[in-house]
């Protein structure tokens, strides 16, 4: 080590009599230096983003399960207060009697109005899975049975079940309830986080797997086709995001947990069925023209650290000279 120092020692000295020589080694060096650090600081930054992105997507979907947790816990206690109500239960003994049913059950007064004001639909199935009864202004009744997983669970277990499921053209929030003639639906449309992240500068879409749909039935209903294998059924979407998200590969964001493109900022988290199946997924977008959106607001924080590193290395180099 000792000599190893001496002669390094040496080699400054041979290049301090040659100044041109010694002049050329310190710009070298201090331009090595001035490269090194910024690659350095920029690929910190890069770290630093994409731990913020990652930790975003926590944040984000923390925040989601608490909207669809609460969402679904009112809708189990209205059922459970349905199933409470007398002259409820009455009106599930008229299962011979449809149009007497569903008189019956728009014509409750506290339950029903409760209802009412948080846009939820109670619909009513018989042993069969066949629709017989539903509070909504434009019921769906049919004499086809609804063989949904979540309907066979409910009727199979005698158990109730609460979930997201898409039936009838839409994504629903439901509560299901086994009763002594079929089963009991407390549902509500998955639109109003739609609405929720809107109304917060944010874009929530689910995407629906078309191998896990009825795709003659879904031809009813409005559909729009926008991943390699996914379809969009929700009556409330961005229908600019929808466009230029057209051909994306859903399994690579939910994989990577974001995507940054040209236009948004994009969370992806796999939709699970009953059976722990993915039959969609969900997005949570920012568009990149918000001036506050999380993208912009790193970028400048990145951009001011690189600037002032990039100002204290010259200032050194001066210093040096």
């Amino acid at each position: 080590m000792f000599s190893l120092i001496l002669k390094l020692q040496a080699l400054f000295e041979k290049l301090k009599k040659r100044k041109g020589l010694w002049f050329t080694t310190i710009t070298a060096i201090a331009l090595l230096g001035i490269v090194g650090t910024m690659y350095y600081l920029n690929s910190m930054a890069q770290r630093g983003t994409k731990i913020l992105y990652e930790a975003s997507h926590s944040s984000y979907f923390g925040e989601l399960d608490t909207k669809i947790n609460d969402s679904l816990f009112n809708l189990e206690v209205i059922g459970g207060l349905l199933l409470a109500n007398p002259e409820f239960m009455s009106a599930l003994n008229m299962q011979n009697n449809t149009s007497a049913m569903m008189d019956k059950l728009n014509a409750l007064d506290a339950n029903l109005k409760v209802i009412a004001k948080s846009n939820v639909i109670i619909e009513l199935y018989n042993k069969n899975l066949v629709k017989i009864a539903s509070s909504s202004p434009k019921p769906v009744i049919s004499s086809e049975s609804y063989d949904t997983e979540s309907l066979r669970k409910v009727l199979a277990s005698n158990q109730p079940y609460s979930g997201i499921e898409y039936d009838d053209g839409q994504v629903y929030l439901r509560a299901l309830y086994p009763t002594q003639n079929g089963i009991l639906e407390v549902k509500r449309t998955a639109d109003f986080l739609f609405d929720l992240y809107q109304s917060n500068g944010k874009i929530f879409q689910i995407l629906l797997n078309r191998d896990f749909l009825d795709m003659k039935k879904l031809q009813t209903y409005k559909h729009q086709r926008v991943g390699k294998d996914e379809i969009s059924v929700q009556s409330k979407s961005d229908s600019e995001f929808l466009q230029k998200i057209q051909g994306i590969n859903v399994d690579e964001v939910i994989a990577n947990k974001y995507m940054l493109n040209s236009d948004y900022f994009i969370l992806a988290k796999p939709l699970l069925n009953i059976e722990g199946k993915k039959v969609g997924v969900i997005l949570v977008a920012e568009s990149l023209t918000k001036e506050n959106s999380l993208p912009k607001i790193t970028k400048k924080v990145s951009t001011g650290i690189n600037t002032a590193a990039l100002g204290l290395v010259v200032a050194l180099l001066i210093l040096m000279i």
